[in-house]
Order: structure tokens, then C-alpha cells, then sequence
């Protein structure tokens, strides 16, 4: 019954252009029929998606973990998977593969999809969920989609009506409230060669979900769903650079700024070109810039439609491969190393985003598929000027289990037009790996006037 409700919602707003609300009866459904964030409670028909149980528990406590690290221990170690798609069999499991999968598992023999036992291993802290709750009441989107209204912390839409809508739960998603990280970007050219493209020191806020946030904070300091300080200690022509952009809530009077400091010329400059089509230098120019963590920024060239929810094999639990396992050995000539990729049957959330008419891009098309658990997991297919598939793009995630946050940075992109790859957001190479804060941090990280002195140089 819910589905049939939800779909006719689907097809009313799709029709409409509507941003409003859920009704009070559909709000009720949370917590009932659905999860408190919104996904459906119950598994599938055949048992291969687990009901939803409260995910890993803040006990967990693997062998080996550390707390406190930065590295999450694997909590899943003992498991063998329970069969491995390759070129020879996918057509048994075309209907749970994406285009991109499909296209890599043809071109390369060596790639295949290890599946293991399915864990919706998310785990919320309890206002997160209570925020959420009350979103699906008063969240609503402004500004043709490009801003956010109501919400006050966590997902904005646990029960989506469009694709705008879907495409904001993935960019707000929960990671914790602030967080330092240190990691590493790679791209693996088309000879195999592997290529160090950034060593990164990160300060990160996510202020749009401050525990102590208000209607009035997230007008102002709290409304950030994303800032980020980049501080480049690597490779040796990088090091002392560093770059700075953020998102909010308000993308049309509070737009994305992007700044750029060069150790050389010990010079600030407004980056403006830091958002839509503009290639990632450190991640070997594969990926653009609303390409990062699958999609970033403004909303305005493309039209999303919300095409509905199925079953798909993404990345999930991927706690080897992004905190473990150096890149020497995950990072193998055309693909990701298959051992150390773990896929999982999830249901996901499908949005179909189209270019705009009269509007460029180097996309033309673009198809993506996010966990309805609201993870961040998930994967998207991107299609060229000619409507031709030219890359995929995946994201898996991992629970950190003591810190009670979804943790979704690390993933990777196909460029199947020069079988080069890009690796982002690695932390088994470096020191120290992805360290959660309980509170923001200061604003005055987050200025110009402090990228040099940040850099040391």
C-alpha cells in the first residue's frame, strides 16, 4: 500500500513541480512501514536484503580496531563471499547491474563483482533521527530546487518526491557533524601505470547538522553542508598549495565559493571555476568537479527526474579498501582490485538527471543510484554529448560503528572513452585517516586569510 501511495506522489510532483511537505499521514509512515530516515523497514521477497535491525551497534568492536586511529577494522572480516559476478555469468544478474558495471565487466576479464551477505549496517544518532522526522513535515525546496527550506539537520526528504529531492539527501547526508582527514588521490593511466595525484590534509565542517543548530543558526553559521579546506603535503610540485570551497543550504544567495593558494607565488585567488564540469586536477582530471562524492553543487543544469527504487549491487562496507589496504595493492592496471572491493545487494534510490536545453556540459545525460538507507553509497552512469555511456562512477561507505556516523568519501571513476581511472579519497597509505569531531570547527578555519598561514609556506 505504501509503495502505490508513494508512487502516486512520485507521479503527482514529477507532473507539478510541487516542493512540498509529505502529508501527516504519509509523515506517520516513519518509524512504521519505513525506517525513522525513510528507507523501507522490511527486506525483499527472497531474504537477500535484511529488514532494517538499528544497523551496527557503538559496541562494535572488531580485532584490531583502534579507537580513535582514524582506521575502522573491518567488522564483517570472517565472511567469504557468496558468489562473484564476472563477464561469463552477468547476464544472470543484468537486472541488478548498473550500465557502467555491465560495460566494465565486458571489456576487462579480470573484473568481477565479489558479493557478500547484505548488512544495512547505518546507524543514526537519535537527534539526527528526530530531525528527520520533522523534516518530512516542514522541509521543502525554494529557488527551482537550488534551495533547501525547513530542514534543520538531518535527511531533508526521508520520503522523496523528486529527484531534487533525492539529490539533496545525498548531498546533505550525514557524516558526522566536522571531521580532519588525511588521505590520498590516485589515477591509474591506460598503461596501468599508478599515479600519486595528491596527498591531502583536510579540514572539514558539516555545520547543517550541529546537534545545537536552530531555525535561525541555519540561515547563517549553520548553514554549510559542506566546508572544506584542502592542504596539499603531497605530491612534492603540490606541497604547501591548498584550495578551499563550500556549499549551503542556499546555493542562489549563498553560492558556492572556491579559493586557491599557491605556495610559489604566496597569492590567495578566487577560484570560481572550482564547481560544475571543471576537472579535478588532483584526481587526474577524470572526475569534474560536481562529480565529487558522486554529486556536489548547484542543480541548475540538469533536470532530475526520479525514476523509483530497485535492487543493485553497489559498494558497501567497504572498510578494507578505503582504510586498509595500501594502494599498491588496490590499485591494479584498468580497475579497482577486486579483492578488496566487497559489494552488497542494496535497494537504491534511481534519479535520471538530463541536460538542460541551451545549457553546456560535458555530460549530457546522467543516471544515478543511491542506497535508501542514505549512506552516501551508491554509483552513477554518465553519458556524453552524443548520448554515449562515458564513465561510471562508484562510492561505497562504511559505518564507523564507535562514532555512530556513516562515513561515504571514498570512491572511484571509469573513464571508459580512455580507460583511465581515478582513485579518491584513500587512507590506508597515510598516518592518520578519517578523525570524527563532536563539535564544528572554527569559523576562522574556513577564511582566505588563513590558507597561507595553514600551509605553512
Amino acid at each position: 500500500m505504501y509503495k502505490k501511495t508513494l508512487l502516486a506522489c512520485i507521479l503527482a510532483s514529477c507532473c507539478t513541480g510541487a516542493f512540498a511537505a509529505v502529508s501527516a499521514e504519509e509523515a506517520a509512515q516513519l518509524g512504521n512501514n519505513l525506517t525513522l530516515f525513510g528507507a523501507e523497514a522490511a527486506g525483499n521477497a527472497d531474504g537477500s536484503i535484511p529488514a532494517y535491525d538499528g544497523g551496527l551497534p557503538t559496541s562494535t568492536n572488531p580485532p584490531g580496531f583502534v579507537k580513535d586511529s582514524g582506521k575502522w577494522v573491518n567488522p564483517y572480516a570472517e565472511e567469504k563471499p557468496l558468489y562473484s559476478i564476472t563477464a561469463a555469468n552477468m547476464e544472470q544478474y543484468a537486472d541488478k547491474l548498473s550500465e557502467a558495471t555491465k560495460a566494465m565487466l565486458q571489456r576487462h576479464p579480470s573484473y568481477r563483482l565479489d558479493v557478500y551477505p547484505t548488512h544495512r549496517s547505518v546507524n543514526y544518532p537519535q537527534y539526527i533521527l528526530d530531525k528527520t522526522r520533522d523534516n518530512a513535515a516542514r522541509a521543502s525546496l525554494a529557488k527551482n530546487g537550488d534551495a533547501l527550506e525547513g530542514a534543520i539537520g538531518g535527511i531533508p526528504f526521508p520520503i522523496p518526491k523528486t529527484g531534487q529531492e533525492v539529490m539533496w539527501n545525498h548531498m546533505a547526508r550525514y557524516n558526522g557533524v566536522a571531521a580532519e582527514d588525511h588521505m590520498r588521490n590516485f589515477y591509474v593511466d591506460n598503461t596501468g601505470k599508478r599515479i600519486m595525484s595528491g596527498e591531502i590534509k583536510l579540514s572539514r565542517n558539516f555545520t547543517f547538522h550541529n546537534p545545537e543548530a536552530t531555525a535561525e543558526t541555519i540561515r547563517k553559521n549553520d548553514s554549510f553542508i559542506f566546508q572544506n579546506v584542502y592542504n596539499f603535503t603531497g605530491p612534492a610540485r603540490n606541497v604547501g598549495d591548498a584550495t578551499m570551497y563550500f556549499d549551503t543550504i542556499d546555493m542562489v544567495d549563498m553560492p558556492r565559493r572556491g579559493y586557491s593558494y599557491s605556495a610559489s607565488t604566496r597569492r590567495v585567488r578566487l577560484s570560481p571555476d572550482i564547481a560544475y564540469d571543471t576537472p579535478i586536477a588532483s584526481q587526474g582530471g577524470v572526475t569534474t568537479y560536481d562529480d565529487a562524492e558522486l554529486y556536489t553543487g548547484r542543480l541548475d543544469r540538469f533536470d532530475f527526474k526520479l525514476v523509483g527504487k530497485r535492487e543493485l549491487y553497489i559498494p558497501y562496507n567497504i572498510y578494507d579498501l578505503s582504510f586498509n589496504v595500501p594502494s599498491d595493492e588496490s590499485l591494479t592496471p584498468n580497475h579497482v582490485n577486486p579483492d578488496h572491493v566487497r559489494w552488497e545487494l542494496h535497494r537504491v534510490w534511481v534519479v535520471e538527471a538530463t541536460l538542460k536545453p541551451g545549457v553546456r556540459h560535458v555530460y549530457s545525460k546522467r543516471v544515478y543510484y543511491f542506497d535508501e538507507d542514505w549512506s552516501g553509497a551508491g554509483m552513477s552512469d554518465e553519458y556524453d554529448g552524443s548520448g554515449k555511456l562515458y564513465k561510471g562512477l562508484q562510492m561505497g561507505m562504511s559505518q564507523l560503528y564507535d562514532k555512530q556516523a556513516p562515513m561515504s568519501r571514498t570512491y572511484w571513476a571509469y573513464d571508459l572513452s580512455t580507460g583511465v581511472y581515478s582513485f579518491s579519497q584513500l587512507y590506508a597509505d597515510t598516518r592518520f585517516g578519517w578523525r570524527v569531531l563532536d563539535k564544528p570547527l572554527p569559523r576562522s578555519i574556513f577564511v582566505p586569510e588563513a590558507m597561507q598561514a595553514r600551509s605553512g609556506r
